[in-house]
């Protein structure tokens, strides 16, 4: 039978850690952009790596739900202002 290595409260005696807390604790600024890029919310703009390859990851988005009205903007992006005009006077 293996002898068991922790003192009855979850840490093992070698290393003095807790297996159950082994994973990285996120902050809620973490948790939000993970979240946010997950769920479309956020798209990476750019990754920038400077000469000493520190990186800089630029997030563009909203985390505003899109109204009736942001969806036919969308649709109504390809069409010039003139030809939006001139739809709405001959209609």
């Amino acid at each position: 039978m293996r002898k068991n290595n922790n003192n009855g409260n979850g840490r093992n005696k070698k290393n003095g850690k807790s297996k159950k807390n082994s994973l990285p604790k996120l902050s809620p600024a973490q948790i939000a952009v993970i979240v946010g890029i997950l769920t479309n919310a956020l798209e990476v703009n750019s990754v920038l790596v400077d000469k000493d390859q520190k990186v800089q990851v630029l997030l563009e988005g909203s985390i505003r739900k899109k109204t009736k009205a942001d969806k036919v903007a969308e649709e109504l992006d390809d069409i010039s202002v003139s030809d939006l005009i001139e739809a709405y006077i001959l209609r």
